[in-house]
């Protein structure tokens, strides 16, 4: 049995987010939610408790930038995916430049969601597999 894939929503009130809350569900995604990136930090700090970040563009103590931030300083690759109301090519082209994994917006559609959650995984078992062979460090 194939272990199940953790995944964090950040929102404040989006009902958006609902719409992402199903269609992870659907793929047997365990979907957690912090409303904050205060209750990201206290999350993020839980080893092995979350595989990848949906963070909203705005949150009511910052926004994408913020929780991304919190993921670079995690001891392992963590991608964020950042979710949008809008398409906002300006917005897509900040994320993906700061280090986001992807961009999505409505409508969620489960094979995108799909192919984000395996090319995320892949990216992570690359990224742990360079770890492992890089030499120790002194």
């Amino acid at each position: 049995m194939a272990e199940q894939i953790n995944a964090l929503l950040v929102y404040w009130e989006d009902e958006i987010f609902q719409d992402l809350t199903r269609a992870l569900k659907s793929l047997n995604v365990r979907v957690v939610r912090a409303q904050n990136c205060g209750e990201v930090s206290v999350h993020l700090k839980k080893q092995g408790a979350t595989d990848m970040v949906f963070a909203a563009a705005n949150l009511r103590d910052g926004g994408w930038a913020d929780v991304l931030a919190l993921a670079q300083q995690s001891k392992s690759y963590l991608p964020v995916i950042v979710v949008s109301r809008t398409v906002d090519v300006q917005l897509y082209l900040e994320a993906l430049g700061r280090g986001a994994f992807d961009f999505i917006t409505r409508p969620f559609l489960t094979s995108d969601l799909a192919r984000i959650l395996r090319s995320a995984i892949y990216k992570e078992l690359v990224s742990l597999k360079q770890n492992l062979a890089a030499p120790p460090v002194a």
